[in-house]
């Protein structure tokens, strides 16, 4: 299969002929072009503007060897351009528009909306829209979709929202808080913070779901056999969040 390499001049219009002659790589060893037969050249002349190599021939790939680093091409006046590399740069990226486009189409309404609360995408259309925006999204920047999708943190992130909305907790003065609490400075430390407290997190999670009283009342039970067992530290968030 072939590997197509352009060694193109930045300014074609003008380009009349270019020789690249022998030079010094990064590290001053002199790098020189030779020829099948062994026989070292002077340098590489270019007589038109658009030089096609196929680097999977041993001759083309000597000379493309000798271009690459060349002081012409490091200073911009020529411009190597991989015509397989970019093949499969943008093969790589239909791959990933349709993995992500894939996965959003099968999203649950819990789902769509959860993740449209990430994207940045405004709650305020029906289902149906709201779905196609996710849709669409996943399609125009489908890195930034499966990055949030695949997010280890994507519970705690929608949660933290949630949280926000219901003024569970709050974002004042550039720190997080519950509450008098400060729980961070950033979604990270605040997330951190509830995995620290599991049992605070549980209860504000149980009232976003819209609990039961019975069932916030057995997660406050919990609660209260470890404030005492001697968790003070406990003890004190909930009595500054009564």
């Amino acid at each position: 299969m072939r590997h197509i390499v352009l060694i193109k001049s930045a300014n074609p219009s003008k380009f009349n002929y270019v020789k690249f002659g022998t030079y010094k790589n990064e590290r001053g060893v002199i790098q020189e072009l030779v020829d099948p037969n062994g026989i070292t050249l002077t340098g590489f002349e270019m007589t038109q503007p658009v030089l096609s190599l196929d680097i999977k021939d041993e001759d083309s790939k000597r000379v493309y060897d000798f271009l690459m680093k060349h002081p012409l091409v490091l200073a911009g006046k020529f411009i190597i351009e991989d015509l397989r590399a970019n093949e499969e740069k943008s093969a790589e990226s239909a791959i990933q528009t349709a993995d992500a486009v894939v996965i959003a189409s099968k999203l649950n309404t819990k789902e769509y909306r959860d993740m449209a609360r990430l994207l940045g995408i405004s709650l305020d259309f029906d289902d149906h829209l709201l779905k196609a925006k996710i849709i669409q999204s996943a399609s125009s920047a489908p890195a930034r979709f499966l990055e949030i999708y695949n997010d280890e943190e994507k519970d705690y992130k929608i949660f933290m929202k949630n949280a926000t909305e219901s003024k569970h907790i709050h974002f004042m003065n550039g720190v997080w808080k519950y509450g008098s609490n400060t729980i961070g400075l950033t979604i990270d430390q605040s997330i951190a913070w509830f995995k620290d407290n599991p049992d605070v997190y549980a209860l504000i999670k149980q009232d976003l779901r819209g609990g039961t009283t019975k069932a916030k009342e057995e997660i406050k039970s919990e609660i209260k056999k470890e404030v005492k067992g001697g968790n003070s530290k406990l003890s004190k968030i909930l009595n500054d969040n009564e």
